[in-house]
C-alpha cells in the first residue's frame, strides 16, 4: 500500500532554514540535505510504520546524515509531516509544535 504524504508549511519552513544554513556552511550541502529530507519521505510513502510512536500518536524518523527528526503522524492512508527539528533542539518545545 502506497501512503499519501503531506509536508505542513512549518515543516516546510524548517526544511527552507536547515537548507539555507547548510548552503552558507558548504556550496552544495542544501542540495544534501534535500535529497536526504526527500529520502525519508519516499520511505514514509512506502512504510511510514517502520518508525515508532514517541508521543501518542506521532512518530519520529531520522535522516542519516544529517542531525535532523521528522516529525509525523498517519491517519488512514495520509502521512502528515508535521515538523522537521534539529537533534540538539530543546525536547521540552517540540511537543508544541506538533499540534
Amino acid at each position: 500500500m502506497s501512503f499519501t504524504v503531506y509536508v505542513r508549511r512549518a515543516a516546510e519552513l524548517d526544511v527552507a532554514k536547515a537548507q539555507k544554513w547548510y548552503e552558507e556552511q558548504l556550496v552544495g550541502l542544501a542540495s544534501d540535505f534535500h535529497h536526504e529530507f526527500s529520502l525519508v519521505l519516499a520511505r514514509l510513502a512506502e512504510t511510514p510504520f517502520i518508525y515508532p510512536a514517541v508521543y501518542r500518536n506521532i512518530r519520529r524518523a531520522v535522516l542519516h546524515r544529517f542531525p535532523f527528526l521528522v516529525w509525523y503522524h498517519v491517519v488512514g492512508s495520509v502521512v502528515t509531516v508535521l515538523a522537521c527539528t534539529h537533534g540538539k533542539a530543546d525536547p521540552s518545545k517540540v511537543p508544541a509544535r506538533l499540534r
